[in-house]
């Protein structure tokens, strides 16, 4: 296994409600394509986490993406633009809805 991901498991194990250990857990895993390792820690965050989650969510509509999972997708990308633009990251709002256009919203 990959070092990395087993010590960001620890961390989550011994703070599962700490949102910056799922999020840096969720990065490892995504960088390993472990597509439903990445989105259950990635939906992890964006529950625990406060605000500013639109990054979070364009990578957990990635992953679900790559699952085959349209329409949870979908969802992710319609709620990472309205979390992005209510934080004032119009750029990131426009890669989220290219993603979206992409998927064929």
């Amino acid at each position: 296994m990959n070092p990395r991901i087993d010590k960001m498991k620890e961390m989550v194990a011994r703070f599962p409600d700490d949102p910056r250990a799922r999020y840096f857990l969720a990065n490892e895993l995504f960088k390993a394509q472990d597509w439903t390792g990445a989105a259950e820690q990635l939906a992890a965050y964006v529950t625990l986490a406060p605000g500013d989650e639109g990054a979070a969510l364009k990578s957990l509509g990635l992953c679900y993406e790559r699952l085959g999972k349209t329409g949870d997708a979908r969802a992710a990308y319609e709620r990472g633009i309205t979390a992005a633009l209510a934080n004032g990251h119009d750029g990131l709002a426009g890669e989220i809805r290219f993603l979206l256009e992409e998927l064929g919203a």
